[in-house]
């Protein structure tokens, strides 16, 4: 089989080394940037969660710098596809939360202009003075959300509505002019216990607009009970059953989540995930687009 591809919405890497210790290059988390290099091509969004946004940027910076033959710290998704052209990984940066800003648009700018910021989640699990969460409240967008999406969508960071209520979710759907994702939520109609999931509404709009929506990895996304491969399959194939052809992408929430599903313990097992697919005969292509070229073609569109 040829090379796999790779190209990762969603981890929280970044944050457990920062507070943990160890680093990006090899680690005893779920994922580090020596695994990431057995697949090509290969990016991966680093989240920021939790505090201290300037000094997580900074490590990720710091620690792309310190490799630059295996791994290039990227800004826009030209970027990344450069770095890739050229066989090195590309890491992207992402806010969990908007909070992790002040919810002040001049951080933002600053977020973007400085740090390269891809794609920001309006909230975590708590609402906050841009929006209701949909672990909290469920309420929905507020005046200085809509004002702050709209930034975001000028300067082309996507708004990401993973952790954001229904409510929120729509609000955003009616003013955005750019594709909108959802970096790591997984269907509702086969898991609705988690309020994160997406209803078949929800994710049809999303690949309507031009975005999508990530595979979370978390066992308690995917069913309840334990959870395997097969249930990471079912979810793929409900989004691909409304249209998502390309439109669903990869949002593992590797180091955000504390099990895994049967199968796939890290990063090096994805690889499992991707020949599963191309066993149910899958074309490779699609597999494909699914694993990298997917989440890559949305950023561009949301420039």
């Amino acid at each position: 089989m040829s090379a796999v591809p790779y190209f990762d919405a969603h981890c929280d890497t970044l944050t457990a080394v920062y507070e943990h210790g160890g680093g990006l290059f090899e680690n005893a988390y779920q994922l580090d940037l020596s695994r990431l290099s057995a697949y090509s091509p290969c990016a991966q969004v680093f989240a920021v969660w939790n505090g201290d946004f300037e000094a997580k940027a900074a490590l990720l910076r710091r620690e792309c710098a310190a490799r630059p033959g295996l791994v290039s710290f990227c800004r826009t998704p030209g970027e990344a596809r450069a770095a890739n052209a050229e066989g090195r990984i590309a890491a992207l940066l992402s806010v969990e939360g908007a909070e992790q800003l002040g919810c002040d648009l001049e951080r933002l700018r600053l977020a973007r202009e400085r740090d390269g910021v891809i794609m920001l989640n309006l909230c975590w699990n708590h609402d906050n003075a841009l929006c209701g969460a949909a672990m909290d409240s469920g309420a929905g967008l507020t005046e200085r959300g809509r004002a702050f999406v709209r930034e975001c969508q000028r300067l082309g960071v996507a708004a990401d509505m993973s952790h954001a209520s229904e409510r929120t979710f729509w609000d955003v759907m009616e003013i955005s002019e750019k594709p909108v994702i959802a970096s790591h939520s997984n269907s509702a109609a086969l898991c609705a216990d988690f309020p994160r999931n997406l209803t078949d509404a929800q994710f049809t709009a999303l690949a309507r607009c031009g975005g999508g929506a990530g595979i979370n990895l978390c066992p308690g996304f995917l069913r309840s009970g334990g959870a395997g491969i097969a249930d990471v399959l079912r979810h793929i194939e409900r989004f691909l059953s409304l249209g998502g052809e390309g439109a669903v992408f990869l949002g593992t929430d590797f180091d955000g989540i504390d099990s895994t599903p049967r199968g796939l313990a890290g990063a090096q097992d994805m690889r499992r995930l991707y020949e599963e697919l191309l066993r149910l005969n899958y074309p490779e292509a699609l597999v494909g687009r699914i694993f990298y070229g997917n989440l890559m073609d949305i950023l561009e569109r949301t420039q």
